[in-house]
C-alpha cells in the first residue's frame, strides 16, 4: 500500500495507493500488541497505539518502521475504522470522511479538543488503487506540530 500525502489546514490527508506490502510487519510486539522491537511496518498493518518513524513528507507510502513508543518517532495511530461500503469505486468524499473521523476521534486520545491541542493529525484512507484491492480502513496518526520527534505516547497528552 501505499500513501498520497495533502495538507489541509493543519490536517494531512494520505491516499493509500498500492497494495504491495498487505503483510509486513518486521516489528516484535508482546502479548499485547505493542512494538517492543523496531522494524519495518507495512501501513495496512498499523494498529491503535503503534509508534511510527520514516514517514515521507510526500509522495506515496507503503511502508515506515514501527518502534516501541520510548524511542525517538514522529506519528502514533491513534484511531482506526473501516469504510462500510459495496461501492467498487472509492467515495469521492473519502478525505473527508477520514478527516472528520480522525477529527472526532482526537478528543479521545488527547484529552484535549484539536482546536485546545497543539498536536496535529494525519488521516491516511484507500487510494483507487487500493480500495480495489480491498483497503477500506482510514487510520489517524497524531504528531507534534512541524514533526517534532518524540519519544513518548501522546495518549492523554492534555496538550
Amino acid at each position: 500500500m501505499s500513501i498520497v500525502r495533502n495538507i489541509i489546514t493543519g490536517v494531512v490527508g494520505v491516499g493509500i495507493v498500492s497494495a504491495g506490502v498487505w503483510a509486513l510487519d518486521n516489528t516484535k510486539r508482546d502479548e499485547s500488541g505493542t512494538i517492543v522491537e523496531a522494524g519495518e511496518l507495512g501501513v495496512f498493518n498499523f494498529a491503535v497505539g503503534d509508534c511510527i518513524t520514516d514517514l515521507p513528507d510526500t509522495g506515496e507510502i507503503d511502508k515506515a518502521t514501527g518502534v516501541p513508543c520510548g524511542e525517538s518517532h514522529e506519528y502514533e495511530v491513534y484511531a482506526e475504522t473501516f469504510i462500510d461500503s459495496d461501492s467498487e469505486e472509492v467515495p469521492a468524499d473519502m478525505s473527508d470522511q477520514a478527516d472528520v473521523f480522525c477529527y472526532g476521534e482526537f478528543t479521545k486520545f488527547v484529552g484535549l479538543t484539536y482546536e485546545e491541542s497543539t498536536l496535529e493529525f494525519m488521516t491516511l484512507f484507500p487510494s483507487p488503487e487500493s480500495w480495489k484491492g480491498g483497503d477500506q480502513e482510514i487510520s489517524c496518526l497524531i504528531s507534534e506540530a512541524n514533526a517534532i520527534t518524540i519519544t513518548e505516547s501522546l495518549k492523554n497528552a492534555q496538550r
